[in-house]
């Protein structure tokens, strides 16, 4: 099941670099996040692995169950489209950041700024 996991992870990249448009791609939350919606009344669905926000006069939210359940994905697109504005920051409270280097990520925001992690050296990956 993780080869085919996989090989769709690599074809909705693959779209998303061909097309230019990142908005298929997924962003995790804990899915504590979902947990205010339930207390107003939503109702949510699921099977194993996908589920359904429903609220009275909103739209609706499907999203992807990772983690034991744990975790839940949007794609990125559905963030702006689907969650209101003024909801926007409670979801950003439980964002679940993915393995990246944080070094990189500070280098990408502020290009030419300093960010020393340690001695510069040769490195080969292992193939």
């Amino acid at each position: 099941m993780p080869e085919q996991a996989d090989l769709v992870w690599k074809r909705t990249v693959a779209r998303a670099v061909s097309s230019g448009d990142g908005s298929p791609l997924p962003i995790h939350f804990c899915a504590s996040v979902l947990r205010r919606y339930v207390d107003s009344g939503a109702k949510i669905l699921r099977t194993d692995t996908v589920g359904r926000l429903m609220q009275p006069g909103k739209a609706v939210i499907d999203f992807g169950i990772v983690e034991d359940g744990a975790v839940i994905h949007l794609r990125f697109g559905d963030i702006g489209s689907l969650i209101a504005e003024s909801e926007r920051a409670h979801w950003l409270d439980h964002l679940v950041p993915p393995s990246t280097s944080r070094p990189y990520l500070q280098m990408t925001l502020q290009p030419g700024a300093c960010h020393d992690d340690g001695e510069l050296r040769e490195w080969v990956p292992e193939a």
